[in-house]
């Protein structure tokens, strides 16, 4: 006669088996954030302190960023194993790299952050006022990666601008100085970053790349193709993560910037309650999104941006689009319609 006893821990050990099958290949991940602990990042910081990457089995150490090139480069160096990324440095990376492809596989950012900001009294409102003068820009920031693509549209003369090199936290203190005259950027970045050291928001210029010909997305998660390849249940459950953390910061955004504390304990959440509002409006919960869903991905965009980016910088090189987003990893598009914005201001 069976022992019951046996009966149950059989049944145990094939039920314990059953869910590491279906578990993460890769439990235990390093994800680089696109930029400095700031609201537009907080995405990732709440999905780690509010549990979300622990529901799907899996422990993120969430790491600040200094651009987009730079999380790109922790993918390859090995030390990362996903990133946040614009999809524009990315299209330009695939482009000279067919060889070690990432692919986007969730775009919480719909709208385009990327733009030149300078202040008022400098002689900047059009591109070509950008002629003659210093151009501060941080080397992997992807406005900076991005720039001749601008330049291109605007119909500048790069020979005629100075390109100053500086670290990240330097950029918006020197654009205060005057020891450059405008600095590239992302609107939810800059912006706030110069109000935060006593910038009026009347006092800043903003040349939108989007405005001056140069369509594009926001920051993106981005994965190696052979590392999604070999652990498809990996990425799939680290897109599920971010995206009900996505849902749930929409409706939470003050708890969402509040997880920032943790990381950075000089956070001005002040500064960052007004970045998430901007974040919310112009990237997040566009009107594409409210129609389509969170990580949707109108296929005519991403195609004229590809153009432009292979325009910009002779790039010979195809640039399909499936090699540059896929949504296999995506849920269903009932699972990803952004609720409600919550109250932030």
């Amino acid at each position: 006669m069976t022992c019951p006893r046996l009966l149950a821990c059989l049944l145990g050990l094939l039920i314990s088996v059953s869910s590491h099958a279906d578990g993460p290949e890769v439990p235990r991940l390093r994800f680089s954030l696109a930029w400095l602990f700031q609201a537009n990042q907080a995405l990732f910081t709440y999905a780690a302190e509010k549990g979300f990457f622990k529901a799907e089995g899996l422990e993120v150490q969430v790491d600040r960023g200094t651009g987009s090139q730079a999380s790109i480069q922790r993918i390859l160096a090995g030390s990362h194993d996903l990133g946040f990324t614009d999809i524009g440095t990315l299209v330009k990376y695939n482009a000279e790299h067919p060889e070690r492809e990432m692919i986007s596989v969730y775009v919480p950012e719909e709208g385009n952050p990327m733009a030149i900001m300078s202040l008022r009294g400098r002689g900047i409102s059009k591109p070509k006022d950008l002629e003659g003068r210093k151009l501060g820009a941080p080397l992997f920031d992807g406005a900076n990666q991005l720039f001749p693509a601008f330049a291109r549209a605007g119909g500048l003369d790069l020979g005629k601008i100075q390109k100053i090199t500086l670290d990240p936290s330097l950029r918006e203190p020197m654009l205060v100085r005057g020891e450059v005259d405008a600095m590239t950027g992302y609107t939810t970045s800059g912006i706030l970053s110069l109000q935060a050291i006593g910038v009026k928001r009347s006092d800043i210029v903003v040349l939108k790349y989007q405005d001056y010909g140069v369509e594009g997305f926001g920051n993106s998660v981005i994965v190696a193709r052979d590392f999604m390849e070999k652990n498809p249940r990996t990425v799939a459950a680290f897109v599920r993560a971010v995206n009900a953390a996505l849902k749930d910061s929409i409706a939470h955004p003050r708890a969402c910037v509040e997880s920032l504390r943790s990381r950075d304990p000089t956070v001005d959440v002040d500064i960052e309650y007004q970045r998430m509002d901007l974040v919310l409006k112009e990237l997040q919960v566009t009107p594409y999104v409210q129609q389509n869903g969170l990580s949707a991905v109108d296929p005519g965009k991403l195609d004229r941006a590809i153009s432009a980016i292979r325009s910009a910088f002779n790039l010979q090189a195809p640039v399909p689009a499936d090699h540059v987003f896929t949504e296999r990893f995506l849920p269903p598009r009932s699972e990803r319609m952004p609720p409600p914005v919550g109250p932030l201001l």
